[in-house]
């Protein structure tokens, strides 16, 4: 089992150590334009647009990757301190309740039946408590706050990139700047399925040519 554990978590850990050390390595390189590759005239301002703008991408990753834990930290106390707001609702003539997060779901499970009228109002009366306990808690801990700044940056993520993938990459480390962008966001898709490991290796090499003193990456 130990094995077994180990051929799990490794992957992992070499998945990350990928990404951090290419990150690092892309970051040295943004405004670095390879002078042999480029001419000053040929030059496009910024140096190198797709290396800036995988910067402003990688910036807006881990705001997301941030802010995403501390929502989902914020949570768990939350649901941890008054529960989530809910009510349970018995089904007529069955041994089950069903659960009701708003009052339009008590609405439907209860119908328009006068005899359901008081159980409705109940139901909706302790929903209504719970819902302002939770309020309350999520006023001074932030939950809400958190959870928009965390829809703000997914959406600055997803703007810078599709800037990227408009932008023609103009050097190894360019092209290397969106693969490490697509490894980047299938980090939570299974590691030894097509095209990850592909991706992963084809990054790997990248990253090996563009290291090369210059001489020799032309020889290559």
């Amino acid at each position: 089992m130990a094995d077994s554990d180990n051929s799990r978590t490794l992957p992992v850990v070499t998945r990350r150590r990928l990404l951090s050390t290419s990150a690092a390595w892309l970051a040295a390189q943004v405004g670095d334009v390879d002078a042999e590759l480029y001419s000053e005239d040929d030059q496009p301002d910024g140096g190198n647009p797709a290396l800036m703008l995988w910067q402003e991408w990688w910036a807006a990753h881990e705001q997301v990757e941030r802010f995403c834990r501390k929502q989902q930290r914020l949570e768990t106390a939350l649901i941890a301190a008054v529960g989530f707001p809910h009510v349970d609702i018995a089904v007529p003539d069955q041994h089950c309740a069903v659960a009701a997060f708003t009052m339009e779901e008590i609405d439907h499970q209860f119908g328009d039946a006068s005899e359901n009228a008081e159980a409705k109002m109940q139901a909706k009366a302790t929903l209504a408590e719970q819902q302002a306990a939770w309020d309350e808690l999520d006023d001074r801990m932030g939950y809400s706050r958190a959870k928009q700044a965390e829809e703000k940056a997914f959406a600055m993520r997803e703007e810078r990139l599709n800037d990227l993938f408009s932008q023609p990459a103009r050097s190894v480390a360019g092209v290397a700047a969106k693969l490490h962008v697509v490894l980047a966001m299938g980090e939570d898709s299974p590691g030894d399925e097509f095209p990850w490991p592909q991706i992963r290796a084809a990054m790997t090499d990248l990253h090996s040519l563009a290291s090369r003193p210059s001489g020799q990456r032309n020889r290559a």
